[in-house]
């Protein structure tokens, strides 16, 4: 038996919101009509950084969804006719004040596909070091946090490095640079 796979009939914008678009769909799937939401959001980033002596250079700030501040990578929106490329080194750059020598991609994912077609891009930021204070604008307050690689690995699995993003890109990044030195 295979899954079934609902059509949508109807399409209309319910609402925008700042960077985000809600979409109202009527769906029909075996025989049922109901309606079904997406968010339109732009693509995204998400940058692990690495010091020349092996350290994670991550963000510390507050999050409205959590009401609570977080630790992960830096990252951002991709702006309107920017490559993601570009985006990676301007966004950890603001968030934490630091440059990188390289730039290696680590892939992309959906962040949430149930609700949103964006494509998060990841990267692997080496040789990074401190060349300034964080940028950010007047909503956006960071700090920079440095942990070294067994720290990172402790803070993602007692839940202090919680943003599912953050952990899909430092575990990549903790894959390639454990197996391609410097």
């Amino acid at each position: 038996m295979g899954i079934t796979i609902p059509r949508r009939r109807a399409s209309a914008l319910a609402g925008t919101f700042g960077p985000l678009a809600v979409h109202r769909h009527d769906v029909v799937a075996a025989g049922a009509s109901y309606p079904a939401f997406t968010l339109e959001l732009a693509d995204w980033i998400s940058v692990a950084a690495i010091t020349d002596a092996g350290e994670f250079v991550l963000v510390r700030q507050y999050r409205h969804g959590l009401d609570a501040v977080t630790i992960e990578t830096a990252g951002g929106l991709v702006d309107p006719g920017e490559e993601p490329a570009a985006a990676a080194p301007r966004e950890l750059l603001e968030e934490t004040g630091y440059a990188a020598e390289s730039l290696e991609t680590l892939g992309w994912v959906h962040p949430n596909p149930a609700l949103q077609a964006n494509r998060c891009f990841l990267y692997l930021a080496r040789g990074a070091r401190r060349i300034g204070e964080p940028e950010g604008d007047e909503q956006e307050s960071t700090e920079a946090v440095v942990m070294s690689a067994d720290e990172v690995t402790a803070a993602m699995q007692d839940g202090r490095i919680s943003h599912v993003i953050a952990v899909v890109t430092l575990l990549r990044a903790l894959a390639v640079a454990s197996s391609t030195p410097r």
